[in-house]
């Protein structure tokens, strides 16, 4: 009797989710919730070792469709590139964030307009002080 297993780590917003599959005689599965944060490979490990006994597995129905194999490097970068290309949260985090980079904005604005107008100031004044300068002779 051959026995199999594979377990595969997928961002589901805003969790981490454990997808394992079993290949005894037929093929089964489980889903288990790993929480927000990416789970390190003890963490993994101790959920195996510990609860595997409490993992219900469900019969799969099997597609005709054959997924694609992908390169394990190539799947760790691109899982890499989803983590980090957007803010996840709960709304209220995300409300607080939309708001941040809001008032982040403004006070650039404010802060380019100030600096040009000290430019201008600075100008305006070494103007004078020319036209000061030859107006005696």
């Amino acid at each position: 009797m051959k026995c199999r297993m594979i377990m595969t780590v997928v961002f589901d917003k805003p969790f981490y989710k454990g997808i394992f599959e079993r290949f005894i005689d037929d093929r089964s599965v489980a889903e288990i919730n790993l929480g927000t944060s990416l789970p390190k490979t003890r963490d993994i490990y101790r959920l195996v070792l510990k609860r595997w006994n409490t993992i219900h597995f469900s019969k799969e129905m099997l597609d005709s469709t054959r997924v694609k194999r992908v390169n394990p490097k190539r799947m760790q970068r691109e899982a890499q590139k989803q983590v980090h290309a957007q803010f996840y949260g709960s709304k209220s985090q995300q409300a607080l964030k939309a708001d941040f980079e809001m008032r982040k904005q403004q006070s650039h604005r404010e802060q380019r307009i100030a600096k040009e107008d000290c430019k201008k100031r600075k100008f305006e004044i070494r103007q004078l002080k020319k036209k000061q300068k030859h107006r005696g002779h």
